[in-house]
């Protein structure tokens, strides 16, 4: 009896054994089964997600596939319009080398319908004002016919005027000077002064009226020639302005600074007229027929510009900082000195460099170091650190010769009109004029 009562409490402990784990095992299933509910609920809202996704990427993909073709079609645009610039730009340069040439043949049939007698000209050094000389084929100087102790300090500019009849000098000593060239003697006709700050730059006007400078007091000037008097001062930039030049004729100026931005000026109102930004601060500039201005920069770039906007219409990257640039006779062409110790010739029709000229021991000085064409075209010169004038002919892309004078880096030069004089210009004072006269 006893036995049987052991077994049955066996079976009851089993039993309940049994159903605790039943229990357990369906409070599990209950877990699991609330564990997959939020399972397929996360899933579901992934998908949801994904999808949203996938319709948005699609979205952006369709817009990034309009957007590059809009790109595309912009580029062909701005392609377009950059040709057509182009063909603007060379018949312009076509217009003005066929004038200049009708003017050359006018100028030489009306001089061979006179006796004019050449030679004495040539051999007093004396140019009338007015008179433009004609160059039909420059010539190399051998000799140091004046040496002046032009300023006080460093010579920073030195330019022919048109007609050759005289030169002017900017020096580190805040002065312009006038100087007559005549019998191959130079003699100081006078002294402009109203600068704060040394002188970077000089141009003359094309009648000879006026001459232009720069100056580093963050200023350029406007003196008169026949009473050498102060007319403008053009104030604005927030830096150095290392290059001014007219801009068509006598009633614009537009200037270069270190401030990276180039100011077009109306002398009529004595006030900037249009302010350009750069990118880079420009070390020289030129102009073209007053509808393009060519800009060469710290940056190694070569900038063209309309002036009728803001925006560059091209750019020439070159190898070195830009010093300075020149435009050849014809306007065709345009020289390029770089710190990389080259001048680059760039054929303005085709915008690209076409003679690379340098030398063994040609260094470029400065920042500001200015290389010039030869009236005709034929040669470039340039100073060097050294003190040696070096003259290249650029079709040969070889050194034509050497002068030897200076003990001073030159830092700028200049080629009389009729193609038989030079001058120079260095750090310590000098000006030296090239001659075989």
């Amino acid at each position: 009896m006893k036995e049987k009562e052991k077994e049955l409490q066996l079976k009851d402990s089993k039993l309940m054994d049994a159903l605790a784990l039943e229990n357990s095992l369906k409070a599990e299933i209950k877990h699991l089964e609330h564990t997959v509910f939020e399972l397929e609920a996360t899933n579901q809202t992934l998908k949801d997600e994904h999808q949203a996704l996938q319709m948005a990427f699609t979205a952006l993909e369709e817009k990034y596939h309009k957007v590059q073709e809009e790109n595309s079609e912009l580029m062909a645009r701005w392609l377009s319009q950059k040709m057509k610039e182009a063909d603007v730009m060379n018949q312009e340069n076509d217009r003005f080398f066929r004038h200049k040439q009708e003017r050359l043949q006018k100028d030489l049939e009306d001089a061979a319908s006179e006796p004019v007698q050449i030679q004495a000209e040539a051999i007093t050094g004396v140019y009338m004002r007015g008179v433009t000389p004609i160059c039909l084929s420059a010539s190399l100087p051998t000799k140091a016919q004046c040496i002046l102790d032009a300023h006080e300090g460093e010579v920073n500019a030195v330019l022919w005027s048109p007609t050759g009849s005289l030169f002017a000098t900017g020096g580190s000593d805040r002065k312009i000077k006038l100087w007559d060239y005549n019998g191959g003697q130079c003699t100081c006709k006078g002294t402009l002064l109203g600068s704060n700050a040394g002188i970077t730059a000089l141009e003359f006007d094309f009648d000879e009226a006026f001459v232009l400078g720069a100056s580093n007091d963050y200023a350029s000037r406007l003196w008169s020639l026949s009473d050498q008097r102060l007319r403008h001062t053009l104030t604005g930039h927030s830096g150095k302005v290392l290059t001014a030049k007219f801009l068509g004729d006598s009633t614009k100026v537009v200037t270069g600074s270190h401030d990276r931005t180039l100011k077009i000026w109306d002398l009529h109102t004595r006030a900037c007229s249009k302010t350009i930004f750069a990118g880079s601060s420009c070390n020289d500039l030129v102009t073209l027929h007053a509808s393009s201005i060519i800009s060469g920069h710290f940056d190694k770039r070569v900038r063209f510009w309309d002036p009728r906007s803001d925006q560059t219409i091209n750019e020439i990257s070159l190898q070195g900082r830009i010093t300075s640039l020149a435009l050849s006779p014809d306007r065709a062409t345009l020289l390029a000195c770089t710190r990389e110790d080259t001048l680059k010739v760039i054929d303005l029709r085709m915008n690209q460099v076409v003679y690379t000229l340098s030398a063994d021991n040609f260094k470029v000085a400065f920042d500001y170091s200015r290389a010039v064409f030869s009236p005709d075209g034929s040669y470039a010169m340039a100073g060097s650190s050294d003190g040696t004038l070096y003259i290249w002919n650029i079709k040969k892309e070889k050194v034509e010769r050497t002068l030897k004078e200076h003990t001073h880096a030159i830092m700028a030069c200049s080629w009389h009109p009729s193609g038989s004089v030079i001058l120079s210009s260095e750090k310590q004072k000098k000006v030296v004029l090239w001659s075989d006269i």
